[in-house]
């Protein structure tokens, strides 16, 4: 950096910029002169401009050196500038399912070319009719590309395993009367009437399994499908019998109703009351129960297969094996005090393995190992849904205010929250088992990291290549070894935790991607959570989906 520097020094120096277009390289030149000059950075700059330079690489570091050398009048002649040609990396998932390219523009030098995109691409094996020709286009076009998708390969699709098609309604498919009076009250008696079927009744059909679909990653290797399997029948089918003529159609040996599950069904005899309350005392049935009245305060209902309320639910406890239909509403206790921060001790309780389904919800706690179906609102109310809440069907007013509500799949409103801005959390995706499970391995892994790191700083620094080894006595280098054994164990410790959080970790195509809408207003103060992503609304926002990207919550187009 420092040839030609005179051992005389002038008393004066000029500067001279030369460019050396065969090796693309501009020098800074300091030569002695009988004139006295200046020379700033800027008057170095302008040069370059004046040489069509500025667009070459610029060392800025040596230009500073090329000052202080002139502040010390010491001659040099020094590379101030270089022409560089634009290159590019190709990066591989580690999965092989996709290429992507990143490119360092050229400064002053040759751009890159299609060409020599498809050659980086074809040196690191991309199979040629994988790649974008558009994206790649795309990337020669940019002023700068980072992780540019050039090449994708296809994922095998999984077949489909035996579906169960029911062939009966569980409830009902139409109304025994209206639901809303001329007043806009709500007629609690009206609703679904109740199925009945006869023997020999069609109940259920099981369709074949269905093949997988191979796939490929990004250097055109076959990916294997795995084919659907055949799903047994279940055994728990009581009043049902098959057909010898075909077997894959199940039929109803009994009068009875007809209860659906995800692998067969059965009939069973069916329970009615006019209503449930101390004249009834609790009731407890191994099948369906129909109450045509109301449940009375503090009354527990237990059904193992559906239970239809065609009144309402007050204060009350009721838990159904399949589906819970609630034709009025579900309410609480009216005085109960709702805290500012987490939920009350509710004395009402629904729960059914199937789905529930009401026209209302106040200050009550649902849990559904299917879908939680609300007409109206739902007002501080505690739900759990094992797929999706629904809030506002068929034309109701929709409204989710307060409480917590936590879905896997999607839980949709027409408003979420209310004007008053009231707390109204919402949490998304993954079973709280899984998420629990995230936070306790990422909890573990931060404290394994971190071990990881004061073991390391205690460890002496390595020894520089082609230095002499350090003469280390016995305990000092027992010590050393003792650290690099229990780094290799915290090692392995991390990879057994990111193998476990990847197998705990749900696979795309086993749910939808989770959504939250409100299809009118989402107000502030909404705590919205999906997979672990976490967001508290602060705006009003009108006809809004949210959904998680890159890990954030974000509206989505």
């Amino acid at each position: 950096m420092t040839n030609n520097i005179e051992q005389i020094r002038p008393k004066h120096l000029a500067f001279n910029l030369e460019v050396d277009e065969k090796s693309g390289t501009a020098f800074g030149v300091l030569l002695a002169s009988e004139v006295r000059s200046k020379l700033k950075r800027a008057h170095i700059d302008k040069a370059l401009s004046e040489a069509s330079l500025l667009e070459w690489r610029i060392a800025g570091s040596i230009i500073d050196t090329l000052l202080d050398y002139y502040d010390q009048k010491v001659p040099c002649r020094l590379a101030i500038a270089s022409r560089c040609d634009a290159t590019f990396e190709v990066v591989l998932s580690e999965d092989h399912m996709a290429a992507y390219i990143d490119v360092v523009p050229a400064q002053g030098g040759v751009d890159l070319s299609v060409e020599d995109l498809r050659e980086g691409l074809s040196a690191n094996l991309v199979a040629a009719d994988l790649i974008d020709l558009a994206s790649l286009k795309a990337v020669v076009a940019a002023p700068e590309a980072r992780r540019i998708t050039v090449a994708i390969g296809r994922a095998a699709m999984p077949g489909v395993d035996s579906q169960f098609i029911s062939l009966v309604a569980q409830d009902s498919i139409q109304p025994s009367g209206e639901v809303r009076a001329i007043n806009d009250s709500i007629d609690h008696l009206a609703g679904k009437s109740y199925v009945i079927v006869e023997p020999r009744t069609a109940i259920m059909e099981r369709l074949p399994p269905k093949p997988g679909k191979d796939g490929y990653n990004i250097f055109s290797e076959a990916l294997k499908s795995s084919p659907g399997i055949v799903i047994p029948w279940s055994r728990n089918m009581t009043g049902t019998f098959f057909d010898k003529e075909n077997p894959e159609i199940i039929y109803a040996h009994i009068t009875g109703h007809p209860v659906i599950f995800e692998d067969g069904g059965r009939i069973d005899t069916s329970l009615e009351f006019d209503k449930i309350d101390i004249t009834t005392g609790h009731v407890e049935f191994d099948g369906s129960v129909l109450i045509k009245g109301d449940v009375h305060p503090d009354m527990k209902v237990k059904a193992t297969g559906n239970i239809f309320i065609k009144g309402i639910v007050e204060r009350a406890q009721v838990k159904a094996g399949n589906n819970l239909i609630v034709d009025g509403g579900v309410l609480g206790d009216p005085n109960m005090d709702v805290p500012e921060i987490g939920l009350p001790e509710y004395d009402c309780v629904l729960e059914a393995g199937g789905s529930i389904e009401a026209q209302y919800i106040n200050l009550a706690y649902l849990n559904a190992g299917k879908n939680i179906t609300v007409k109206e609102y739902i007002f501080n109310s505690n739900l759990k849904a094992g797929k999706r809440v629904a809030v506002g069907n068929k034309g109701g007013k929709g409204r989710l205010v307060g409480g917590e509500t936590h879905a896997v799949e999607s839980v949709t409103a027409k408003t979420l929250g209310s004007q008053a801005y009231s707390v109204t959390k919402i949490t998304l995706g993954y079973s709280k088992v899984v998420t629990d499970l995230f936070r306790k391995l990422d909890f573990i892994r931060d404290q394994r990291v971190n071990q990881a790191k004061k073991l390391r700083n205690l460890l002496p620094p390595a020894v520089p290549a082609g230095s002499e080894e350090i003469a280390r006595s016995k305990d000092e280098l027992h010590k050393i070894r003792k650290i690099e054994s229990s780094l290799l164990i915290l090692q392995d410790a991390l990879k057994e935790i990111d193998r476990r959080r990847r197998r705990a970790t749900p696979q795309e195509h086993d749910h939808p991607t989770p959504f939250i809408s409100a299809k009118s207003t989402s107000y502030p103060n909404c705590y919205l959570e999906i997979n672990g992503a976490s967001v508290r609304t602060k705006t009003e926002q009108q006809a809004i989906i949210y959904v998680k990207k890159d890990g954030i919550i974000v509206r989505r187009k």
